[in-house]
């Protein structure tokens, strides 16, 4: 599982997509996943996820693989960090049934979603290891180091400037977009990036710390509605009242829903609440637990 050394990076901005209210999740019209914890024998044209704490999602589709905020060490007690064995083995390709990693994405630079550290012991592993996130990760990715000038040219910054930027590669698409993040008055100076994947037909939107009146713009440029979505990893918080229900219809409608970012103490009585709002969700709260989606 190897990249072209040459990669394609395109910049264009999408076209706003007409929108359709709904006032409840209509399985209907989105449809949903085949979603499972246990692989089928056959697992051709099956999406893998597996989690590393926190909103870090690492997905396979056949040998590509994608991971996003998956590269964290510890922050805080509400933060679910992977150890560093995890990691080792992610960066290896040596994590269960994980091959390589082609693309490292972080939404934003806080230690809950990104570690420098490893951010840098990625990029050193091989030379088609390609990270993408804001210019302000780069001080951290890339300092003063005899491979500097090999592992800037794999660092790949998204403009903060409200349009959609493509990197493509082999078998994989990635469009990604200024999302600010949540609380803006405190994290006003925070580049929060949201990224629309598409890895063996399957579209899946990370949107890293935001919330619904920072997303409504980034998703209509992305052309969402108009793409069929089949994952969105969102943050809990997203989804804990019954109005975000319309949210999740009239900018996404996706056919399947992961909730991230979850604290360890997140109560059983919560857990069964976003479970009996939206049907086709996940929790994503044990480290390491993997999931299989099929069209």
């Amino acid at each position: 599982m190897r990249l072209n050394k040459c990669i394609l990076i395109m910049y264009s901005i999408c076209l706003i997509a007409c929108q359709t209210n709904t006032s409840k999740q209509d399985s209907s019209t989105t449809g949903y996943l085949k979603h499972q914890t246990v692989p089928d024998s056959d697992t051709e044209n099956t999406l893998k996820l597996v989690y590393t704490g926190n909103m870090g999602v690492c997905l396979e589709y056949d040998d590509k693989t994608v991971i996003i905020d998956g590269l964290h060490e510890y922050y805080d007690k509400p933060y679910v960090y992977p150890p560093e064995t995890m990691v080792n083995q992610l960066i290896k390709g040596e994590f269960k049934d994980f091959s390589k990693i082609e693309f490292c994405l972080f939404t934003h630079l806080h230690g809950d979603h990104f570690s420098g550290k490893y951010a840098k012991q990625y990029l050193e592993s091989s030379d088609e290891a390609y990270v993408i996130g804001s210019s302000q990760l780069m001080k951290d990715v890339v300092t003063l180091h005899t491979k500097l000038d090999s592992m800037s040219s794999r660092f790949f910054p998204v403009p903060y400037n409200k349009k959609a930027h493509s990197f493509n590669a082999t078998g994989i698409k990635i469009e990604a977009i200024q999302c600010d993040h949540t609380n803006p008055k405190r994290h006003n100076k925070t580049e929060n990036i949201a990224y629309l994947v598409n890895l063996g037909g399957y579209n899946i939107l990370h949107v890293g710390d935001t919330d619904w009146s920072l997303t409504r713009e980034p998703v209509k440029t992305l052309d969402i509605k108009n793409k069929t979505l089949d994952i969105a990893i969102l943050p809990y918080w997203l989804l804990l009242d019954d109005s975000d229900i319309s949210q999740v219809n009239d900018l996404l409608a996706p056919k399947h829903i992961i909730a991230t970012h979850i604290p360890p103490d997140f109560s059983k009585r919560d857990q069964k609440e976003l479970r009996e709002r939206f049907s086709n969700i996940t929790l994503l709260m044990q480290l390491g637990e993997v999931h299989y989606f099929e069209k």
